[in-house]
């Protein structure tokens, strides 16, 4: 594979598997707007934005409002916080880019203050260079926004030097619509059809 001199990372899904974490949050997330939903329904929204989610959902925007602040809250609440785990190939994966000397990041539609707060539970908070987060002053992904954000922090390095890596379909949208590569992580064959770059595993980055 080629190797890359900056490395872009998804987080949720990616990094970390916080699945079982956000069935919770989603749930306290939509009780604050008299909603619920199925565990099945949030695999989806992990890969929304709290706005997007809310849209989908027909909230208007003070519905929005008080969704994204029950999420806010219930996020970092320590039931939810110790259900999260970090994929096995992490940390190996994150130590051998930092040997080749690549730089490495985190582009996230989560909130920044989470993803910091889970990167120093698990003692990795130094290996990323920066955390671009979600933002209501960006388009979130597939929009390139968060992307051209990221970009704006590497300004010696050419587009073609930059990869970002995520789980679903919309990471390597996100990517081509922010004019770098984009390497989709298909860890238990979800995406067969899926004709771009694909990986199962992040140790595939280095070979």
């Amino acid at each position: 594979m080629k190797q890359f001199k900056a490395y872009l990372f998804d987080f949720d899904g990616t990094l970390f598997d916080t699945l079982e974490s956000l069935y919770e949050v989603y749930d306290i997330g939509l009780a604050a707007v008299n909603q619920t939903c199925t565990h099945e329904e949030a695999k989806e929204y992990i890969h929304f934005s709290l706005n997007e989610l809310g849209r989908r959902r027909g909230l208007d925007e003070e519905g929005i409002a008080k969704l994204i602040d029950a999420v806010d809250e219930a996020i970092d609440d320590p039931r939810s916080m110790s259900k999260i785990k970090i994929f096995s190939d992490v940390k190996e994966t994150l130590t051998s880019l930092q040997a080749k000397d690549c730089l490495i990041a985190i582009v996230s539609g989560n909130n920044v203050r989470h993803i910091q707060n889970v990167l120093k539970t698990f003692q990795i908070q130094d290996d990323f260079a920066f955390i671009v987060g979600a933002d209501p002053s960006r388009q979130p992904k597939p929009s390139g926004d968060p992307i051209f954000a990221a970009r704006a922090l590497l300004p010696g390095l050419n587009a073609e030097d930059i990869c970002y890596v995520g789980d679903s379909l919309q990471d390597p949208q996100t990517a081509i619509n922010g004019g770098v590569a984009g390497i989709l992580l298909e860890r238990n064959g979800e995406y067969p059809d899926y004709q771009g770059l694909k990986i199962q595993s992040l140790k595939e980055l280095l070979s």
